[in-house]
Parts: C-alpha cells; structure tokens; sequence
C-alpha cells in the first residue's frame, strides 16, 4: 500500500461518520473512501445519494471544530431526514426497514463504472 492511501484511509478511520465540509463547500457525511483508475476519492453521503470527492482536494472536519450544540444539531436534521435514517420514517415496521437494507445495499453495490471501495461504508453517524 502507498503511503498517500495509508494517509487517506488514516483520515478516514479518525473521521468516518461525521459531518464535513467538502471541497464544494457542502455539509456531507463522510462515509468511505473509493477509488478509480485516476484517484482515490473521499465518499460523502447528503443523505439521498453518494458523492464522489478527489482526495487531491480535502475535507474540513466539523466535529470538536464547532460549538457541540451546532454539530448535535446536524447530526439530529441528519437522523431526520436522510434515507438511511430509521428515525426520518417515525415508526419502525419491516417495510421500513427493509427499504433502509435496500438504500444501502443499493449505494454499497457501486454504480459508479470502473470504481471500487477501499474500506467498508460508514453508516453510523458520528
């Protein structure tokens, strides 16, 4: 393994769950890292669907940067109102859990062509 993937999947570890911001100045969840044959790519997730992010560019961790309140407060619109979230649905039958299992199913198959996963998608907010 080179060392700048060691780097990448180090930053990954110490903040994979939580909320971001991206090179495109976007709030997202960092929730894995992938790769194609140009680049590695931190993966975000706006709680609708990925968002494929080159590692050439960083991310601005949010957790123990700004005020406790404020992150919560993502962290509970998040449980609110992202598709992987039990909690958007306000009850908990099968059928709801069952389309949280295909959500996520959906976005650990990879659609994106020629890309694959490096390390093991982060569903747990952090």
């Amino acid at each position: 393994m080179n060392s700048n993937l060691k780097i990448i999947l180090g930053e990954f570890e110490k903040y994979k769950g939580q909320f971001v911001i991206t090179d495109m100045n976007v709030v997202e969840r960092l929730i894995g890292i992938g790769e194609d044959e140009w680049d590695y790519y931190y993966i975000t997730w706006d709680g609708r669907r990925t968002h494929w992010n080159t590692c050439v560019g960083a991310f601005i961790p949010l957790k123990g940067f700004i005020k406790d309140k404020d992150y919560e407060r993502l962290v509970r619109i998040a449980k609110l109102n992202h598709f992987d979230s039990a909690e958007m649905y306000r009850i908990n039958t099968p059928e709801i859990k069952e389309y949280i299992k295909k959500v996520r199913e959906e976005v650990e198959n990879l659609s994106r062509k020629n890309g694959r996963y490096l390390a093991p998608i982060c569903w747990e907010i952090n």
